[in-house]
């Protein structure tokens, strides 16, 4: 990974020129002048009564941030975020515990810090690792119109770096990302300046800023993740089920049915109870994170969603114990601010005192998971049920502000049942002038790259298109775009291509990316163009072919003391 310092400080940007050139096939790149939406009251908000505003009252809780100075009324710009960090390295108490790094511009050209937190203050992230502390994320504003979870963040770094948790570093280190999408927070929208949300590109990777991210992910990976939002309060409750959202928090770990059961585990058992415990003491109410859809006849609820590329599932598959934090804010302006930072501070302050407490659990249950997923026992999950169920939604009664309730159905992803799995191969094999259209996914999803050095007859098993589908990249739990007829075969199999093993640490990601049928792959998204063809270019290795011959043919890329390719 290419670094170098400038007086901003460290620039760790792995994948620099492919995400500056993402900006020319943007229709409209946010430019690094664009006057800030975040300081322009929004045409359009949901104007709540005072009754309403009544039941959201300011936590008693000092905060030091931009936005909740006296007398604010608008949100933090990209300006005070970088001269806020800026202010903490320089305070020679917090900067002994904090390096701030740069992951590089985004197409706004605009910068993304990160803060890495130590009790040593170590600067690099492999020095972080080196720690042998389980690393905690925190991560805000991966949608740039909810930033309450973005300006906790801010408290959080000081409240670590020389504050009341600063002792939590004796025990855990701890990773900042304030503002994930700095673009889509200066337009006060939810997606990045390529119009995409980059909460469902955790998988497929294809945009500047989750690049970003996973380039650093992988240089120090998570034991847990906090991931802060917020959720719509008004527009669609009101107008399906007469009523706003009531909660101050919605809450909810990794749904994918390939999350491993030691991280649910322990986020049930220990976790989550210290979260509900923490809130509770201050008067929060909460609630399991659930959205709806945009359709007027349709009152039925989903909880969160099972796509891969998701945040929390994407880091559960990692197995870190994840939280989606969601606090009460999206499309009524500036009303509530302090809960809304409050709450996220409250919340993420439990879960880190909980890591710090269970260090030693959290680290081995990290560690016993990637090494499960290395042993490639999992079968991939393709397809799967969702458990139905009726649930009582608490609601506030717009003008009154009183309590209501409705009883809606709910999809329940935390309880699903795969209906379609399949094996683990070996591994797969990606013809060389097809490799490098996913190498930087690859590579960021923490897969280990081999190179066939002689053309090799071999047994394979192909995949046969039979029916392609519109898939919608938006969707929480998005179904297959593509159904295929695997086939067996023996092939010949030119020297110069690409074998990815699937035992691995990151085996069960690489799988979910590379098996075109499941859903969020490379080829269901036709990162391999794979469209004007009936095969797809990749192709399954079974576990038989691996032969200490083949074995002898492949030349990889970096150390493969971790992956496993035959018995």
């Amino acid at each position: 990974m290419a670094r170098h310092r400038t007086g901003q400080g460290q620039i760790w940007h792995p994948f620099a020129r492919a995400s500056r050139g993402l900006c020319i096939l943007v229709l409209a790149c946010v430019g690094p002048n664009a006057a800030n939406a975040q300081d322009q009251p929004a045409a359009k908000r949901y104007q709540q009564t005072v009754p309403v505003l009544a039941r959201y009252p300011d936590l008693d809780l000092k905060l030091e941030t931009p936005a909740l100075a006296n007398g604010r009324t608008a949100y933090t710009t990209h300006t005070e975020l970088e001269t806020f960090i800026a202010g903490l390295t320089a305070a020679p108490a917090a900067a002994a515990h904090l390096t701030r790094l740069m992951l590089g511009t985004t197409p706004g050209g605009r910068t993304l810090p990160v803060l890495l937190m130590s009790k040593e203050g170590v600067t690099t992230p492999e020095a972080l690792v080196r720690l042998r502390r389980p690393i905690v994320w925190l991560i805000g504003q991966q949608h740039g119109d909810e930033p309450a979870g973005g300006e906790a963040m801010l408290a959080l770094a000081r409240a670590v770096s020389d504050g009341e948790l600063t002792p939590l570093l004796d025990r855990i280190s701890i990773v900042v990302v304030p503002r994930a999408n700095p673009d889509g927070a200066a337009a006060d929208q939810r997606e990045n300046a390529a119009g995409l949300d980059i909460n469902r590109d955790h998988g497929l990777l294809t945009q500047p800023e989750t690049r970003m991210l996973h380039g650093l992910v992988q240089q120090a990976p998570p034991a847990m993740v906090i991931d802060a939002h917020e959720f719509t309060v008004g527009r669609r409750w009101v107008e399906k089920l007469g009523g706003l959202q009531a909660v101050d928090l919605m809450v909810l770990s990794s749904t994918h049915p390939m999350t491993p059961e030691p991280v649910k585990r322990l986020s049930e058992s220990v976790f989550q109870p210290a979260l509900q415990k923490a809130i509770a003491g201050y008067g929060i109410t909460s609630f399991v994170y659930h959205t709806t859809s945009g359709r007027t006849g349709d009152h039925s609820i989903s909880v969160g969603g099972s796509a891969p590329g998701i945040a929390r599932n994407a880091f559960g598959l990692m197995g870190a114990v994840t939280f989606l934090l969601e606090t009460r804010g999206v499309g009524i302006g500036f009303d509530s601010y302090q809960r809304r930072v409050g709450t996220h501070y409250i919340a993420a302050r439990a879960l880190l005192q909980t890591a710090a407490q269970n260090a030693a659990q959290l680290a081995t249950m990290a560690a016993d998971v990637r090494a499960l997923d290395a042993a490639a026992t999992r079968d991939i999950v393709l397809s799967h049920t969702i458990a139905k169920t009726m649930t009582a939604l608490p609601l506030v009664e717009p003008l009154t502000g009183a309590d209501r309730t409705a009883t809606v159905a709910m999809d329940d992803t935390r309880s699903v049942t795969g209906t379609e799995v399949r094996a683990r191969p070996a591994g797969y094999i990606i013809p060389s002038n097809r490799v490098g259209a996913i190498r930087d996914q690859l590579e960021l999803l923490g897969g280990t790259i081999c190179k066939l050095t002689r053309t090799t007859t071999m047994a394979i098993e192909r995949y046969d298109i039979q029916e392609r589908f519109f898939v919608d990249r938006r969707a929480i739990n998005p179904q297959r775009s593509l159904r295929v007829r695997i086939v067996a075969a023996n092939e010949t199999i030119a020297a110069g291509s690409s074998f990815i093993a699937v035992e691995q640490p990151a085996g069960a990601r690489i799988a979910l990316a590379l098996e075109p049928d499941a859903p969020g792959s490379l080829s269901a998204e036709n990162l391999i163009n794979d469209s004007d063809t009936s095969v797809v270019a990749i192709k399954r290795v079974p576990r038989q072919t691996m032969t200490p011959a083949i074995v002898e043919r492949l030349e990889c890329g970096r150390d493969m003391s971790n992956v496993r390719l035959s018995d």
